[in-house]
């Protein structure tokens, strides 16, 4: 005897054991499938709420490096080796970018930008900084939960957004 179930053949003798076995599996798999949809149903009103929920990513702060950080360098050009320094502090000027937001902290470098690190603040395990030229900008070092560091070297506005970054770590933490 054959039996058509859905896309499953079962194939039976005239025992009635057997197809008794057969039908419970049939009822078993049933259910199953009955509660995995249950479980994705779930699942996908709980992602719905929890979207809802977020805020848009706003920018608090977007930029390249400080431009006094060109002070020095600049300055050095008069000796015939200090015009490397400077080449070097120029390249950074216009091929690095900074990026604060609400969720994260990204930095953009290399030829036209093509290399990004982003990190999110729930990540972050301790910030240091160390300013330059009389606290115009700072140089901030912030250390990771996998001990892997991220610089920005001269940060400019570095009060403003470190205190904005600080703010974003103690939110994320509650």
């Amino acid at each position: 005897m054959i039996l058509f179930v859905g896309s499953k053949i079962s194939f039976l003798k005239n025992n009635t054991n057997e197809r008794a076995i057969s039908v419970n599996n049939l009822n078993q798999t049933k259910n199953l499938t009955k509660k995995k949809n249950l479980f994705r149903t779930k699942l996908k009103n709980s992602d719905t709420e929890e979207k809802q929920k977020l805020d848009p990513e706003s920018i608090f702060f977007q930029g390249p490096p400080s431009i006094s950080e060109l002070v020095i360098p600049t300055l050095s050009i008069l000796t015939v080796i200090g015009i490397f320094p400077f080449i070097a502090t120029l390249v950074r000027q216009f091929w690095v970018r900074y990026t604060i937001t609400n969720r994260r902290i990204s930095v953009d470098s290399g030829f036209k930008g093509q290399d990004r690190v982003e990190i999110v603040y729930r990540d972050i395990k301790k910030i240091s900084k160390i300013s330059r030229f009389g606290g115009l900008t700072a140089d901030v070092v912030i250390v990771l939960k996998d001990n892997a560091r991220l610089e920005l070297r001269s940060l400019p506005e570095w009060e403003k957004n470190m205190e904005f970054i600080s703010n974003n770590i103690i939110e994320k933490e509650d």
